[in-house]
């Protein structure tokens, strides 16, 4: 394909900023049936990503109507609406943050999310290939970046960061129909309608205060009276760090606040003593901590079971298993990550130790299109039926069926 940059004389559009036009948009969007979505935000400095254009485009694939819509100045509800009509399709590039901002800021979750670089990570483009290379691969269209990294709450915006916020939709329609006509000569569409769903459950809702404590590195070594003390300090700090829009490490950073819960110091003195602790901090919460970890004290979660040690016979399997997963992607030219995580490896090992084969664990790799492209063949290793053999081909193995 040939390669051409992306240029235009016209000046873009300005930004929407009247209700009634977001309205005709999101008409418009709902007759098509499909839009392209895109977000620019603020992240530095703040905890909470401020949310600052909203892109869409619609209609005519090659030639779709795009826009810029400013939530600063105008209600942008109508659009978010559309994401949560499971009607309507919604095509992200790398939606991760975007499915994160919208679910924080608007309580929404996307109900039928495409996100492209899941798609092209099916069709073996690669993990995660950036926007403007996939615009590239499939149009041979070269895309500006150079307002990628700009200030976007500002006003106004200019026409450069406009243009560049626009493309950002405007070809999102042209690469999704060719990506989406080979996913189905490939039969694969259902896996990229799957991945995008776990993408949208995993990213639109925040965790709560209550459970973060087990976002901290070393929880789970805590005891049952340290861990209460965690759990209420880690709670309070979300909390304030949501209300101030203020990175956590503002208050605490993570070492310090369990430190601070592994010895719970008996004073205000001793807060300030423990390593990392800001006087500021100190000075104006010191009581509060204390008041917060004598209290989580009295009402610890349950202790989490410590997972065992693989036996010895099995502390080789995740190795083996892992090979297979990967010879299976390799083969397919899918990312391995779609198909399974070391976390899942280690819940069927432990499983199949158990002895206890008839109720398998609860784990994508063990169900629907992710068995039948590698879980069924960890279990016909694990069952002796097959082995694993080195040869010269790409994936460096061959899995091969006993004969006897």
């Amino acid at each position: 394909m040939s390669s051409a940059s992306h240029t235009t004389s016209e000046a873009p559009p300005n930004p929407v900023t009247d209700a009634r036009d977001v309205d005709d948009i999101a008409d418009a969007i709902d007759e098509a049936g499909s839009f392209a979505l895109d977000l620019e935000f603020m992240t530095e400095g703040r905890y909470v990503a401020e949310l600052s254009l909203v892109q869409v485009g619609w209609g005519d694939i090659e030639h779709p109507e795009v826009a810029a819509i400013d939530p600063l100045k105008v209600d942008v509800d109508p659009i978010v609406e559309l994401l949560e009509n499971r009607e309507i399709e919604t095509i992200i590039h790398s939606a991760q943050a975007d499915l994160a901002l919208l679910g924080q800021q608007f309580d929404a979750r996307g109900q039928h999310i495409v996100d492209t670089q899941i798609a092209a990570a099916f069709l073996g483009m690669g993990d995660q290939i950036g926007y403007g290379p996939l615009v590239h691969r499939v149009t041979g269209v070269e895309l500006d970046k150079g307002a990628q990294y700009t200030e976007w709450s500002r006003r106004p915006l200019s026409a450069e960061q406009l243009s560049y916020a626009l493309d950002d939709v405007r070809y999102l329609p042209r690469v999704w129909e060719q990506l989406r006509t080979e996913l189905e000569a490939r039969d694969r569409i259902g896996w990229v309608d799957d991945e995008s769903d776990r993408l949208a459950e995993a990213w639109s809702k925040r965790t709560p205060p209550e459970e973060m404590y087990m976002r901290v590195r070393g929880w789970n070594a805590l005891n049952a009276k340290q861990l209460g003390a965690l759990r209420a300090v880690a709670a309070w700090r979300e909390q304030e760090s949501v209300h101030h829009n203020r990175p956590p490490s503002w208050l605490l950073n993570d070492r310090t606040m369990l430190e601070l819960c592994r010895r719970p110091p008996r004073d205000e003195r001793g807060v300030r003593e423990v390593r990392g602790m800001g006087n500021g901090i100190a000075q104006r919460h010191g009581r509060e901590l204390l008041d917060l970890m004598s209290d989580g004290e009295k009402d610890p979660p349950e202790v989490p079971p410590r997972s065992p040690r693989l036996p010895k016979v099995g502390q080789a399997w995740p190795a083996v298993l892992s090979g297979i997963v990967q010879t299976r992607c390799r083969e397919l030219e899918v990312a391995p990550r779609f198909i399974a995580t070391r976390s899942d490896i280690d819940d069927v090992i432990g499983w199949w130790l158990t002895g206890n084969h008839d109720e398998e664990p609860e784990v994508p790799l063990l169900t629907s299109w992710r068995r039948d492209l590698a879980g069924q063949d960890v279990l016909d290793w694990l069952a002796g039926n097959t082995t694993i053999a080195v040869d010269d081909s790409e994936a460096g193995v061959r899995i091969v069926p006993h004969t006897d």
